[in-house]
C-alpha cells in the first residue's frame, strides 16, 4: 500500500448507475448517500472497491419519506456499514411530524444496531439534537452542521462528530470547542463543493483539508492523517469493519498503524 492514504469523503451524492471504474478513478474513498430505500436497494447490488453506499431516506423528498418502512430499513441495514442521507429539513415540503417519525425510527434502530450515520439538520438543528438525545444514538455524524455555538456545544455533549465541506468555516467549529479529533471531511457533491477547487467531484476534499489545517494550525497532510484516524476510530466503535469493502478495510488498518 502507498505510504499516503487517499482523500476521504464522508458525504457525497453519486448517481446510482455510475460505472465502478469512474468511482475508482476519483482516487478517494467516497461514502455515497442515497435518497430513498428504493435507491439503496438499486445500489446494494453493486460491488465497488472504494465506494461505500448508505441506506438513506432524504428529509426533503416527499416520495422517499412516504415510502419509508421501518421493517424494511432494519432488513437493509443488515449488510450496510453506512446510513445516509437521513435527518430533518425545516425547509422541506414534507410535514415535520412525518420527518420526525422517520428519523426517530432510524436513530432508534442505529442505537440498537450501530452504523456510521450521516445526519442532515438544515433549519432543524435543535430538533435533530432532541431526537439524538431521546433515542440514545451515539457518535452521530452531523453533516454540513449550521447550528449555533450553544447547539454545537450540546452536540459535543451528545457525542456527535461533524463532517466539514468547502462551504463551511471550520474556524466556527474550533471556536465552539470542537476538537479536530471529531471532524471528518465531506464534499456533499454537487452542492457542498459548488465553489470548491477544481475538479469539483466526489472525493475532492483537498480544500477541506487545507481549511481545517488553517483553522486548527496544522499542516494539511497531517489533517488527512487525523481524518483517517477519526474515521477508523468510528469504524471500530460502530463495529462495522467487516461490512466495508476489502480495500477500505486495508486502509483502515493502515491508518490505525500510522
Amino acid at each position: 500500500m502507498s505510504q499516503t492514504l487517499p482523500p476521504l469523503d464522508l458525504h457525497a451524492h453519486v448517481v446510482a448507475d455510475i460505472a465502478p471504474r469512474t468511482l475508482e478513478g476519483l482516487g478517494a474513498v467516497v461514502f455515497a448517500v442515497t435518497r430513498s430505500l428504493d435507491e439503496y436497494v438499486e445500489v446494494s447490488r453493486r460491488s465497488d472497491a472504494v465506494t461505500v453506499w448508505g441506506v438513506g431516506c432524504h428529509p426533503g423528498l416527499v416520495a422517499a419519506q412516504k415510502g419509508y418502512d421501518a421493517g424494511r430499513f432494519v432488513a437493509l441495514l443488515e449488510n450496510a456499514a453506512f446510513v445516509g442521507e437521513v435527518g430533518l429539513d425545516g425547509a422541506s415540503r414534507v410535514p415535520i411530524k412525518r420527518q420526525i417519525g422517520v428519523l426517530e425510527s432510524v436513530l432508534s434502530t442505529t442505537a440498537a444496531t450501530p452504523r456510521l450515520i450521516s445526519v442532515h439538520s438544515y433549519k432543524a438543528t435543535k430538533l435533530v439534537l432532541d431526537l439524538i438525545e431521546q433515542t440514545g444514538a451515539e457518535r452521530v455524524i452531523l453533516h454540513w452542521w449550521l447550528g449555533s455555538e450553544s447547539e454545537t456545544k450540546r452536540a459535543l455533549e451528545l457525542g456527535c462528530l461533524f463532517s466539514v465541506n468547502q462551504g463551511m468555516d471550520p474556524t466556527k467549529l474550533r471556536m465552539a470547542g470542537v476538537p479536530i479529533t471529531l471532524l471528518l471531511p465531506e464534499t456533499d457533491h454537487p452542492s457542498g463543493n459548488r465553489r470548491g477547487a477544481s475538479p469539483r467531484q466526489p472525493g475532492q476534499t483537498l480544500d477541506v483539508e487545507r481549511a481545517v489545517g488553517r483553522a486548527y494550525g496544522i499542516d494539511s497532510a497531517e489533517v488527512r492523517r487525523i481524518f483517517w484516524k477519526n474515521f477508523s476510530s468510528q469504524v471500530d466503535s460502530k463495529g462495522v469493519f467487516a461490512l466495508l469493502p476489502p480495500a477500505v478495510q486495508r486502509m483502515v488498518r493502515f491508518a490505525q498503524a500510522k
